[in-house]
């Protein structure tokens, strides 16, 4: 949401010029202490700097933000070091999500998505085209919105810490604001039928039903013990079976050892999808991995695991 542009309008620096009309007062007016004569150099540098611009929706100061830049350009690979240091450090869950990153590889990573940012501040069609397709990619990656907010408190806090004092209060709202605008835009690309069961219904009259049975007698969704988005597919098909004709279902993740966003987002949708169809869902044994997970990204409401 964009914030209220503060505006410059009434500040003139060059307003002391104009005394020559009054020329008899001129060597008085000319008397300043020595701390009046610091304070003004200040009071106009710090009004010269905010120089606001619309990106997005968001209103940035443009100044701060290609400060924070030239900044951060010199510190990416310590930056990123940090940033998994902290993640892994309050979130320790979502390590194994990251098993396979490479330090050096993330650190050109982002500078590319940096430098995008920063290129097309005035070029708001080719930022919105190039974030939407970014937004696509990383829905199927299993990133979810609640992702977004966290990795950009985590970087601009990474940057504060690696860069020291020269990295601002105004530099980091002015990044918070940037990043969240990409997010909002990125998030904006997101499909429906990933996160909404109600749009594959049409699927479950075609889909035979698959029914495990333990001792509840009802049917059984098992998680496998690495639900990642290569078993995105697999898992949506015996969702779309169990609930084909049952008024209850099991699900079995005693054994979850890891588990991504998009196999979150699609028991999501699952448990949506029966708030509204008077479907009830029992959990059996779900794991502690499954648990943290859910805590992490806000899910355990949803999914019932709280």
């Amino acid at each position: 949401m964009a914030r209220e542009k503060k505006s410059m309008i009434g500040f003139d620096p060059l307003a002391w010029l104009d005394d020559s009309s009054d020329s008899k007062s001129a060597p008085e007016d000319n008397k300043e202490t020595p701390a009046a004569a610091k304070k003004k150099p200040a009071e106009k540098q710090k009004k010269d700097t905010a120089n606001m611009i619309m990106v997005l929706g968001h209103s940035i100061d443009e100044t701060a933000l290609l400060k924070g830049y030239g900044l951060a350009t010199d510190v990416l690979e310590e930056t990123v070091v940090d940033f998994y240091d902290e993640l892994f450090t309050r979130y320790p869950a979502v390590k194994p999500l990251f098993e396979n990153t490479e330090e050096k590889a993330q650190a050109g990573k982002l500078a590319a998505a940096l430098k995008l940012l920063v290129d097309n501040l005035h070029n708001e069609d080719a930022l919105k085209a190039t974030l939407t397709v970014m937004g696509e990619r990383h829905q199927g990656y299993g990133a979810l919105p609640d992702h977004y907010p966290v990795v950009a408190e985590l970087l601009i806090a990474s940057f504060k810490k690696i860069i020291g004092r020269s990295w601002t209060k105004a530099i980091s709202a002015a990044w918070m604001e940037l990043l969240v605008a990409g997010a909002e835009t990125m998030c904006a690309a997101y499909k429906d039928e990933i996160v909404e069961v109600e749009s594959v219904e049409p699927e479950i009259q075609e889909t035979e039903s698959v029914e495990t049975l333990v001792d509840s007698g009802h049917p059984v969704l098992h998680l496998n013990s690495i639900q990642d988005i290569s078993k995105s597919q697999a898992l949506k098909h015996d969702m779309l079976a169990l609930i084909n004709d049952n008024d209850e279902i099991d699900i079995h993740a005693s054994e979850v050892e890891r588990i991504d966003g998009s196999a979150l987002q699609l028991l999501c949708a699952l448990f949506n999808y029966a708030h509204q169809n008077n479907l009830v869902i029992n959990w059996i044994n779900p794991s502690d991995i499954l648990k943290e997970s859910a805590q992490i990204l806000g899910m355990q409401q949803i999914l019932e695991l709280q």
